[in-house]
């Protein structure tokens, strides 16, 4: 009777233990934009280690690390640009081969990001038309459809998500329904597989790109509400 008691005891403590309220996911922490820009932006209100200081583990060392990366980025993109729009062209060449960098650690990252940014359509700017990003979009697609299993998957999960929500917002300005329902499928497919991703930085990525208002074209609706309108 007494053993009986005891395991009783043993395991409705161990209920208890197994019953404690767990670390927030990394899509609940609301990082107000700054994980976003700090990847597709560049300037003010990026993320800094102040930020992180005070966020749950493990996504708390996660940041840390990416911001690590971040400060040690060296490029390895070689260009020699001819004119001005070379120029800006190769200046966002390089940052998305530093958030491709700061992003993923693995062996060859570096050679890997400068390469897919050497031969990848980049545009300096996209005019306010769909072209540019769906250019990119579709680029990286083919890319990411040739090899799902590499290092860079998730990123390009995410960076395509990011290029169609562009596109969607200059379709919804011009009210190009067509568009914006093809563009709205592609955001969430791939907002969704940059979320199932292992590595919990791309959930908060997507997270914090979800609660920006627009990412282009300011006044735009949001895909995610659109695709939920229209299912």
């Amino acid at each position: 009777m007494t053993r009986t008691i005891t395991l009783v005891v043993a395991l409705t403590m161990a209920g208890a233990v197994s019953a404690r309220p767990q670390s927030p996911d990394a899509a609940s922490v609301d990082l107000q934009g700054k994980l976003y820009r700090s990847v597709f932006s560049s300037g003010s209100g990026v993320l800094t280690p102040a930020d992180v200081k005070a966020l749950p583990e493990p996504l708390r060392g996660r940041l840390d690390k990416y911001l690590t990366r971040r400060g040690a980025f060296k490029s390895n993109y070689k260009s020699e640009a001819d004119s001005f729009e070379q120029v800006r062209v190769d200046a966002k060449r390089r940052l998305l081969e530093q958030a491709i960098v700061s992003l993923i650690d693995a062996p060859g990252i570096e050679k890997s990001a400068a390469d897919y940014v050497a031969t990848a359509p980049i545009h300096y700017e996209w005019k306010g038309l769909q072209d540019g990003p769906l250019e990119e979009a579709n680029h990286a697609e083919a890319i990411l459809a040739k090899d799902p299993s590499s290092p860079m998957a998730a990123w390009f999960c995410a960076f395509i998500a990011q290029r169609q929500r562009a596109a969607f917002e200059t379709f919804a300005l011009q009210k190009n329904d067509e568009g914006m329902k093809a563009s709205a499928k592609k955001y969430r497919t791939f907002t969704d597989r940059a979320k199932a991703a292992d590595d919990p930085i791309y959930a908060a990525l997507v997270a914090d790109m979800e609660r920006q208002p627009y990412v282009y074209m300011k006044g735009a609706p949001h895909p995610r509400d659109y695709a939920i309108a229209n299912r």
